[in-house]
């Protein structure tokens, strides 16, 4: 493929050093410039990265936003995008245009000439991802704007998806969700699945070390999530499937991730008797992340809605470990061809424990280990993404719409 001048747009900055999403447009741009692209990456401000920044060589440039209030928010990350475009990028010539997150893409699609070609990575649903978050598990009612909000992003994000010429999804499922949240698009959708960075995730020449140098050597059966705590994610599940196991299991279950609900579950799992078994371990740093992967039996994805692909799946995948999920989203396109039996057969906690208790002998199996890094290998390496989102990009750009 001919070298190409590329400007990636989102609404997260791939200098997070959390989210799905700002790993993939990281590794889609780090990996795009390593095979000769010109890459550049516009983005909306965090709170833990400078306003300009490097990722090996590629530019990011984040835009300021107004976080005091959501409608200022919202007004702001489109008009900051906008801003930034003008200021910063605006007289360059592109070759071709990526974008991640409707706010961002809505703000700088007027702004674009009709030659660059424009394609948008589908992660999931903005609207229904909002209302998603809103949701409590106390059974409290979510703010009054949470729905007039996600219909808005549903909005903008159709409006985004209407003018472009390819639309990139990481799943299967995904494809159909986009399908049925924004119906009929004139532009071409294509499935390239998520992916593994296969160096940095890779089994450990001695598990039990990895598992001494984190402190967790105390002879239970390791369990492992990461998730953000909110509602969707279904930790209070696995909660419920723990406390299902703990009277005929030794177990310890890590859970690590940040966010609002962390005091809710702390509660549940007081209540639930779990305090020497749930071990809350907050946001797990980046570097960490792979030792984690690598010491746990299993690792757990409860999700209760929208798991568009997920990426710490084909991670754990990669460093060997099995994965015991719910049958949500993407994840039976994964793990059904590796073994059925990783796979809940239903939300419950009831089946969650029952999956759990069936893959124990897996996960002490040294030969199906290598069979779940022989999986990732074969159909989750990023290489063979951007091969797949190098080809979306051949396409001969429409004039503006």
């Amino acid at each position: 493929m001919r070298r190409q001048c590329v400007l990636i747009v989102a609404d997260v900055s791939p200098l997070e050093s959390h989210g799905g999403a700002a790993r993939v447009i990281r590794e889609q741009s780090r990996r795009l410039a390593a095979r000769g692209h010109a890459v550049t990456v516009l983005c909306r401000e965090s709170a833990d990265v400078p306003a300009e920044g490097d990722l090996g060589g590629v530019p990011v440039f984040h835009y300021r936003v107004d976080r005091r209030r959501a409608l200022a928010f919202a007004v702001t990350s489109i008009t900051g995008a906008r801003r930034c475009f003008r200021q910063v990028l605006g007289g360059r010539e592109w070759d071709a245009v990526i974008f991640h997150q409707p706010f961002s893409a809505v703000g700088i699609l007027p702004l674009l000439p009709a030659a660059p070609r424009r394609l948008y990575v589908f992660h999931s649903p903005a609207g229904a991802e909002y209302r998603l978050r809103a949701e409590r598990l106390d059974g409290r009612r979510p703010h009054p704007g949470a729905s007039m909000a996600g219909a808005l992003l549903s909005r903008l994000e159709r409006r985004a998806l209407r003018a472009v010429g390819r639309i990139i999804t990481l799943s299967e499922f995904s494809r159909r969700v986009l399908v049925g949240t924004h119906g009929r698009l004139r532009a071409p959708v294509i499935t390239v699945p998520g992916a593994v960075d296969l160096d940095r995730f890779r089994p450990p020449a001695d598990r039990a070390r990895v598992r001494q140098g984190l402190g967790l050597a105390d002879g239970s059966a390791l369990l492992l999530t990461v998730r953000d705590l909110q509602p969707r994610m279904g930790l209070d599940t696995l909660l419920r499937a723990l406390a299902e196991l703990a009277a005929d299991h030794r177990l310890t279950c890590v859970i690590g991730g940040s966010g609002e609900l962390r005091p809710v579950l702390e509660r549940l799992a007081a209540e639930l008797g779990l305090s020497g078994i749930a071990r809350f371990a907050g946001h797990i740093p980046e570097k960490a992340l792979p030792l984690y992967y690598q010491a746990a039996d299993v690792f757990v994805l409860p999700t209760r809605a929208l798991e568009g692909f997920g990426l710490v799946t084909v991670e754990a995948l990669a460093c060997g470990t099995p994965v015991v999920a719910t049958p949500v989203g993407a994840t039976p396109e994964i793990l059904e061809p590796l073994d059925g039996r990783l796979l809940a057969a239903d939300n419950s906690p009831t089946a969650l424990a029952e999956a759990l208790t069936a893959t124990m002998p897996l996960a002490a199996d040294a030969g199906f280990r290598r069979r779940c890094r022989e999986h990732a290998e074969r159909l989750y390496s990023w290489e063979r993404h951007i091969v797949g989102l190098e080809c979306a990009l051949e396409f001969e750009p429409a004039a503006a719409p």
